[in-house]
């Protein structure tokens, strides 16, 4: 979208009263603005068959909770579903029985983790510094929302884990567009106020020194580690793996690309040609089997 019609589009939202915007059902919404302005949030989803079945629909019509805690102007984005199904699905055909999640979200990713049968947890940022991931009412269990910590990922320590889970070490620790929000990939902007606010030179302390050293403190907590983070020639993402790499020296080291159409759907912006790859590390390589379907080993 041109920066006229993202100006343009800001205008008619002030100008437009909230008790008329609240009589207007979302989709007649969403239509007005893909006619009016050009969609502003437009969807990566995709079609593939993986989608189109009666698991996945079933899921997703059960986590329709997690649409409603999006801003009200915005329409429901399929997106994200896909990518928690995508992941859930092949943690659940990996043998994968626990894994924990280090991301911006709400909760959808657990959501999908516990129906497909893994024990889960989390950790996510106050919500005074991303009010846009509360977790939907009475979708979770407490056992599961007293492992969703509220914490900075760089701020987990092995107490957090070890207070919160009866079992250690976790199959799995993944992240999904979370790291995201330090790499400069693209030519402006940051995802996370926090991040977009702080010094370069912090940003990047935090992904080239403090990233790689949280990971080597917790990596008794964690059998396996997988990142789907933006792709190694994107913002200096490759070495900061790498460098990731020299802290979990008893873990082998992997980097995947998505095979089209999947490349689309982990892809971090429309606007940009950035697209995600999978950074692993692995103590039991069996867990990358079902991903062979989907991915190619750079």
């Amino acid at each position: 979208m041109t920066s006229g019609k993202a100006r343009a589009g800001e205008l008619l939202r002030r100008c437009v009263p909230a008790w008329l915007k609240a009589c207007v059902p979302v989709r007649l919404r969403a239509w007005a603005r893909l006619k009016l302005l050009g969609e502003p949030w437009p969807d990566l989803a995709i079609r593939h068959p993986l989608f189109r079945a009666a698991d996945y629909k079933a899921l997703r019509k059960a986590a329709t909770p997690f649409d409603q805690f999006r801003k009200p102007y915005k329409p429901p984005i399929e997106r994200g579903h896909q990518a928690s199904y995508f992941v859930s699905r092949w943690f659940a055909e990996a043998g994968v029985k626990s894994a924990f999640h280090a991301g911006y979200s709400n909760g959808r990713y657990l959501f999908y983790l516990l129906r497909k049968g893994i024990d889960c947890g989390g950790t996510d940022l106050e919500l005074t510094e991303a009010p846009e991931n509360e977790v939907p009412a009475s979708v979770f269990e407490d056992r599961v929302l007293r492992r969703l910590l509220r914490v900075d990922f760089f701020e987990l320590g092995v107490d957090h884990l070890r207070s919160t889970w009866a079992e250690l070490p976790i199959d799995v620790l993944f992240t999904e567009a979370t790291f995201e929000t330090l790499v400069p990939w693209r030519r402006q902007g940051f995802t996370v106020l926090k991040y977009r606010t702080a010094q370069p030179e912090v940003r990047h302390g935090l992904l080239y020194e403090r990233l790689p050293a949280r990971l080597g403190a917790l990596r008794e907590c964690f059998r396996n580690m997988v990142f789907i983070e933006p792709e190694p020639t994107a913002g200096g993402a490759g070495e900061v793996f790498e460098r990731c790499a020299r802290r979990l020296p008893d873990f082998e080291y992997s980097i995947w690309r998505f095979r089209p159409p999947f490349d689309q759907l982990f892809r971090l912006s429309p606007w940009e040609p950035t697209v995600q790859a999978v950074y692993a590390y692995t103590q039991d390589s069996a867990r990358l089997a079902p991903l062979r379907a989907y991915c190619d080993r750079l």
